[in-house]
């Protein structure tokens, strides 16, 4: 996938969190045209979510403002790691000064409401239900018979947010539908399981951390010049995300039942679950040593 290393980032009169991530279209939840086999739908689902609502399930400040320099630490270790022979000391130690300069965990999670909200949508999408969004409407019923790449444009195109996070949340969802969706002639809703709802979640949730990183260290990528480095410089990166990501969905979905309050991905926790492992993976980083 690509990214948007070309980008200088935020700098020092960037919010930590865009006026964009508080507010947007809202997404609404009905009966799909498919009976659910996985999932029940209690009365007390929520029907609708936006940014605002995923703001308000998210703990910590609700607004910090960000310090002046906030990711120069970050993008100097960052530098050192691109100039030099891909030490990954350098590679962690960036990311741990990323993580305090973002806002820490519930930071970040603010700032990828417009992702986490898409998120819902997909996810619900995936449980049978169809999702409304200015007053156009699909569900994955719908969508039977067309090849994997017409499903992929169609729930991006639908999700993807209009505002400063479109080609992030676009990004993510096309990564995500690309590595879940089985690899099959035409689409069938069937195809759908808790397998294929585990693997598009920890996908998309890696790409939108993935590129936020990306975004935050700014120039700092242009210390390299040579194509296949640059190259192995994401790789690297973006598996060090995985890795940490994967692991913090996989214990918040299938952990032990004494210590994680929730073992499988149903409608009601979907906002949540996101929430979390976007906050305690970037709070594993904070955990790093230089």
């Amino acid at each position: 996938m690509g990214t948007s290393a070309s980008s200088t980032g935020p700098n020092n009169q960037s919010p930590l969190v865009p006026p964009w991530a508080n507010q947007g279209e809202p997404i609404k939840f009905g009966s799909g045209d498919e009976t659910d086999k996985n999932h029940d739908q209690s009365d007390n689902d929520d029907q609708e979510i936006d940014n605002g609502k995923v703001q308000k399930k998210i703990l910590g400040p609700t607004q910090e403002p960000a310090p002046p320099g906030r990711l120069a630490g970050a993008r100097k270790s960052f530098g050192e790691y691109a100039k030099g022979g891909g030490d990954s000391s350098k590679l962690r130690s960036s990311l741990r000064k990323y993580a305090k300069g973002s806002g820490g965990g519930s930071g970040t999670s603010r700032r990828l409401a417009s992702g986490i909200s898409a998120g819902t949508g997909l996810l619900r999408m995936m449980s049978g239900d169809s999702v409304t969004i200015n007053n156009t409407t699909l569900s994955l019923s719908a969508l039977n018979g067309l090849t994997k790449d017409q499903v992929i444009d169609r729930i991006t195109e639908h999700l993807t947010p209009r505002n400063g996070d479109a080609d992030a949340v676009r990004i993510a969802l096309d990564y995500a539908l690309a590595e879940a969706l089985p690899d099959e002639q035409d689409f069938n809703v069937d195809a759908i399981t808790e397998d294929v709802m585990h693997e598009a979640l920890s996908c998309y949730l890696t790409d939108l951390i993935f590129q936020d990183i990306v975004t935050g260290m700014g120039k700092a990528w242009f210390y390299t010049e040579h194509a296949s480095k640059h190259h192995r410089m994401e790789e690297e990166l973006r598996e060090l995300v995985k890795v940490v990501t994967q692991e913090q969905v996989e214990r918040l979905t299938h952990g032990s039942r004494d210590n994680i309050t929730r073992d499988n991905i149903t409608r009601d926790n979907i906002t949540q679950l996101q929430i979390d492992a976007i906050t305690q993976t970037v709070e594993f980083w904070e955990s790093y040593n230089d």
